[in-house]
């Protein structure tokens, strides 16, 4: 005795052909954001300035289920953007010996909700932007522009080759120590992009007008 599903012979091929149309047009529809939340890269640059290397970077931010829930409860999220130079091995190795050269930086942010406000905050050191859903927040936080690496070093100053590296994540380790614990060994608390490669030039205007 042979076995069929019911499209194999009781339902037309306009049928199955609409059916079939109708699920891709409802998976396409769905945000990227809303499938899979996480930091994804767009767009990282960096140029020369002076005695200095500056550097310009989007991801997209979208928190996972628990961060949202700790971040609506009063809970600050630490963000950080780092930068590692990644090429010339040999002149960061020296220059960090002989010179404390850092071959590497650090951004942080802190994203938190002001209850009485209804506000979402995005912190840098003393200074913070307000705003007033979420998704907002977290496009801001995604964006840096002008952000200064390599301070005082012969790479910036004579415009050397040179290659490097960021990444945004959630950086664990500024929470409080007991939310620390808490957070350990849960996937929700593990949030980061993957690195990204530094290209010479400039990231898209549009993506600038995001930056906080």
């Amino acid at each position: 005795m042979a076995f069929s599903t019911p499209f194999s012979r009781r339902s037309p091929p306009s049928l199955l052909a609409s059916l079939v149309a109708l699920v891709l047009a409802w998976v396409l529809c769905i945000p990227a954001s809303a499938q899979e939340p996480g930091i994804r890269v767009r767009d990282a640059s960096f140029d020369y300035a002076g005695d200095h290397i500056e550097l310009a970077a989007r991801f997209d931010v979208t928190l996972k289920p628990g961060l949202e829930d700790a971040l609506a409860n009063g809970f600050t999220l630490p963000f950080s953007y780092e930068f590692q130079l990644t090429r010339p091995r040999a002149y960061a190795w020296w220059k960090s010996v002989a010179n404390w050269f850092d071959p590497t930086a650090q951004l942080n942010y802190r994203l938190s909700y002001h209850n009485l406000s209804r506000q979402y905050r995005l912190h840098l050191g003393s200074f913070y932007r307000s705003f007033a859903t979420l998704s907002d927040a977290l496009t801001a936080l995604g964006v840096v522009r002008n952000w200064e690496v390599l301070v005082g070093s012969d790479l910036a100053r004579d415009k050397e080759p040179l290659s490097g590296r960021v990444r945004l994540r959630l950086d664990v380790s500024q929470l409080p120590k007991p939310l620390q614990l808490s957070a350990m060994g849960k996937d929700d608390w593990v949030l980061s992009s993957p690195w990204i490669e530094l290209k010479r030039g400039e990231v898209a205007p549009q993506a600038l007008e995001d930056a906080p």
